[in-house]
């Protein structure tokens, strides 16, 4: 047997207008999708109204926003990330780690600083 989705339409938004559809789901938690100004947007909050996971179709593209404590990404083969730029940040700890070789590339000037020790471990370091 298979369940069918149920498809919700809206109508297209004279300008300015804002067309809204909510869903609750059994856990409390909503899914809100809405058309305003040029844009769609899908929208899935907790109980209290925090958006965690938010989609916006924008007439440059989708921008997806996802908050909450843990966020995983998993792929049986490759996970690629693309952009102009690209910036990670860590408030304690960030680790990258390979169990097969793990390389680093840059066209340009690379700076590497930290504020205590640098420490470099291999069975031989070639610099140069």
């Amino acid at each position: 047997m298979t369940d069918k989705a149920e498809v919700l339409k809206m109508k297209p938004s004279d300008a300015g207008q804002v067309q809204k559809k909510r869903v609750q789901l059994d856990s409390g938690r909503q899914v809100l999708v809405r058309s305003e100004n040029n844009e769609e947007v899908i929208e899935i909050t907790e109980p209290e109204g925090e958006v965690i996971v938010k989609v916006r179709m924008t007439d440059e593209g989708p921008v997806v926003s996802v908050t909450g404590a843990h966020l995983e990404l998993k792929s049986t083969e490759t996970i690629s990330l693309k952009a102009k730029k690209i910036k990670l940040q860590a408030e304690e700890e960030a680790v990258v780690e390979s169990k097969g070789s793990l390389s680093l590339d840059a066209s340009k000037k690379m700076d590497m600083h930290s504020d205590d020790d640098i420490r470099v471990n291999g069975k031989m370091i070639y610099l140069n």
